[in-house]
């Protein structure tokens, strides 16, 4: 019996990361599913915010990858007919979209999908959410009305990754859209904990963030944080992401400076193959995001030990009691500072606790197998 035919369409996949967390989903998706769907994905050429397309793939040619089909598109192929032309040369069970708002890979293929019956489950990605919605809010709302008049969404089975989320799906598109819940499939862990507490011994405490630059992810409540924090230890504040609002990044990046207590650097973007290692040697993840709807970074946190501190605004509460680190109300501020300062303050044996609790965590609750089910069941003929 041949395996039905799952064809993604995403702007963006591997070997780009920029984009982050939707790139990770799918490539976990897929990584998980492939012994029981054939995947097709259908991308573009290039990473978010480049002009000149991957270096070492091939372009506008399906290839098969390790038994996964891909197509990079160049600039020349994203329009209309050619989307069109390629989902009809796929001819596929199920069309996985990966967004809400993008123009080529899901406003062309959703309406490619109604005129030709082909069933779609769409990922919203967290762009429901309330504090999402706030940015370029005028646009999203005329488009969102828009949407529901034409019905546009009307038959899709929507993925959604956390409770919030499906309350975020009935609350814009009603109690009646079609909603499967299943939680982002985490990537499998690469270093072992004995190896991961070896890297703990040090007398210095090392904060790290891993994520977009962007207005949502709070960098410059965490920058403003670290620098009142007090210890006879050295403390490090690494920051790694893509610079997505450069305006964003220029109102605060003067703050980015060493002072006798604290030394913090922009170390600019990171291959997700680097990613186990600099959170093993990192202490603490911090992520005062004001939106969330999964967060690959928080988990891939845990899974490499590091525990957290975040916002409550994602999936992830009552960290502290679990010894995975602390979700904090960021309604007032110094509820980060101090959160931060008692990481800094943590004696070593407390840490460890919390390093193993972090690792096992991962490897017990969020690597479950209901999830992956979950999974598969969003293409399954139950749909």
């Amino acid at each position: 019996m041949s395996k039905k035919r799952i064809l993604i369409c995403i702007d963006w996949f591997e070997p780009g990361f920029k984009a982050g967390g939707p790139i990770r989903s799918v490539v976990n998706i897929v990584n998980a599913l492939k012994e029981h769907y054939e995947f097709y994905i259908l991308t573009s050429a290039y990473d978010l915010g480049d002009e000149e397309p991957y270096p070492d793939v091939i372009i506008n040619e399906w290839f098969d990858q390790d038994g996964l089909f891909l197509k990079y598109l160049d600039n020349k192929k994203l329009h209309y007919s050619s989307i069109r032309r390629n989902i009809l040369e796929i001819n596929p069970d199920m069309i996985y979209l990966n967004s809400l708002f993008s123009k080529h890979f899901t406003l062309f293929p959703l309406l490619i999908a109604r005129g030709n019956g082909y069933k779609v489950v769409l990922a919203p990605r967290g762009m429901l959410g309330v504090e999402s919605l706030l940015i370029k809010k005028g646009k999203k709302s005329v488009f969102l009305r828009i949407s529901k008049l034409l019905g546009m969404y009307k038959s899709v089975i929507w993925h959604a990754t956390s409770e919030e989320e499906i309350r975020n799906i009935k609350e814009v598109y009603g109690k009646r859209a079609k909603i499967r819940f299943a939680q982002n499939i985490a990537q499998s862990q690469k270093l072992k904990l004995d190896y991961i507490l070896d890297k703990k011994k040090t007398n210095t405490v090392r904060f790290v963030y891993m994520s977009r630059i962007a207005p949502i992810k709070n960098l410059h409540l965490a920058i403003l944080a670290v620098k009142q924090l007090k210890s006879d230890k050295q403390i490090y504040f690494d920051i790694f992401g893509n610079i997505e609002d450069q305006e964003y990044f220029d109102s605060f990046k003067d703050e980015i400076h060493n002072t006798d207590q604290v030394e913090i650097a922009y170390k600019g973007l990171v291959p997700p193959a680097d990613l186990p290692e600099i959170y093993a040697n990192s202490d603490f993840l911090v992520l005062p995001t004001k939106h969330e709807n999964y967060g690959h970074a928080i988990v891939e946190a845990w899974s490499n030990g590091c525990p957290v501190i975040i916002s409550r605004k994602t999936p992830w509460k009552n960290l502290h009691v679990q010894d995975l680190g602390w979700d904090v109300d960021l309604k007032n501020f110094d509820n980060l500072v101090n959160a931060m300062q008692e990481a800094v303050d943590l004696d070593f044996a407390s840490y460890v606790t919390m390093v193993t609790s972090s690792y096992n965590y991962f490897s017990k609750v969020i690597c479950d197998n209901e999830v992956i089910e979950a999974n598969r069941k969003l293409f399954a003929d139950e749909n």
